[in-house]
């Protein structure tokens, strides 16, 4: 069925891939060369906001068949978007998806938090919306904030995987890029990396589990909120990963940057959130604008002292020990069983 596999694996950014010319090249070649190919991403895009230059990538691909009178079927995709829209072409399968989300049951955490700091911040790899995010809460709430962030500015080609120029593209779309901000985010780029340790200074992508995993995970004891970045945020998208995972297992509330309907999404798997606490309105938006309401409430908790941040903790406590329960039961069954009926 799959035929010639083209494996994009994680080559691929929300909404664009990050080799697309050798991306492109290896999916033509196939085409030509094969009755069928499947082409397999490791990452929950959404299939239908793929850019490819300045055309859709399935736009690009419908072309392609047309123009040599291939069928759409002719390509099959596969990818872990639980929430993918398969009316958009004609041959789609959801892959694996739980490996991630499922990472951390194992870990050793604590049931109790001595919680010193407001939020919590903990970045591997760079992007426009985490670069803005982790300069927001740098700069306005150093001593509040946790914070990591894994970007190496001494190893050659490092300042390409910051994503500064999509920073930059959608700020300056927004009206929203002046010399404060540029002066804010320079300075916070010029700090990099954020480490709490030096023990393993140069990773990046941190699995669960391993012993640099676990150390995230204690950290998670002294934070009272987690600023969860996952990395699709744009369009019809559910791909929740061990950045969702954390949270849940240790027992600490969330805001989330992700797609819109994330929330909702995590919902319908039995978890609960935080609306009784702060507006969680925020999920039904994507990119600057879902940006700019979770920067609203990280600067209402901010007001927030120690014995006042306790107080709403203990009253949080129902909710955080019924996600610990649900997420240390959850099974892949589970999750296909809501999402792949």
């Amino acid at each position: 069925m799959p035929g010639k596999i083209i494996d994009i694996g994680a080559d691929v950014e929300d909404t664009y891939l990050k080799n697309p010319q050798t991306a492109m090249s290896a999916i033509i070649d196939a085409l030509h060369n094969h009755d069928r190919i499947t082409i397999s991403f490791a990452e929950g895009i959404a299939l239908e906001e793929l850019n490819y230059k300045e055309k859709k990538f399935l736009q690009i691909l419908k072309e392609i068949c047309e123009n040599n009178n291939w069928p759409l079927e002719k390509i099959h995709f596969e990818l872990p978007n639980l929430v993918q829209d398969k009316s958009v072409w004609p041959s789609i399968s959801i892959s694996d998806f739980t490996g991630h989300l499922l990472s951390a049951q194992q870990s050793q955490h604590a049931s109790s938090k001595k919680i010193d700091k407001t939020f919590g911040m903990f970045i591997g790899r760079s992007s426009w919306d985490r670069l803005l995010l982790a300069s927001y809460l740098a700069t306005n709430y150093k001593a509040m904030t946790l914070q990591t962030y894994r970007n190496f500015l001494d190893i050659p080609g490092s300042m390409l995987h910051l994503d500064l120029d999509r920073f930059f593209w959608q700020t300056s779309n927004a009206g929203i890029l002046d010399k404060k901000l540029i002066h804010s985010t320079m300075n916070f780029v010029s700090d990099l990396p954020l480490l709490l340790d030096d023990k393993h200074k140069n990773i990046t992508h941190v699995p669960l589990k391993s012993q640099a995993g676990e150390e995230i995970m204690s950290w998670y004891n002294n934070i009272f909120v987690d600023v969860v970045c996952e990395k699709m945020i744009t369009g019809q998208t559910f791909f929740p990963t061990e950045k969702t995972a954390r949270p849940l297992a240790t027992r600490t509330p969330f805001l989330i940057m992700a797609a819109p309907n994330y929330i909702k999404n995590l919902h319908r798997l039995g978890f609960k959130s935080f609306s009784k606490f702060w507006d969680e309105s925020y999920d039904y938006q994507e990119g600057l604008q879902r940006i700019e309401s979770i920067q609203n409430i990280i600067d209402d908790l901010s007001k927030l002292d120690r014995k006042q941040l306790e107080n709403v903790y203990q009253e949080m406590q129902p909710t955080l020990e019924h996600n610990h329960r649900i997420y240390i039961e959850m099974t892949p069954e589970k999750v296909r069983s809501v999402f792949l009926k």
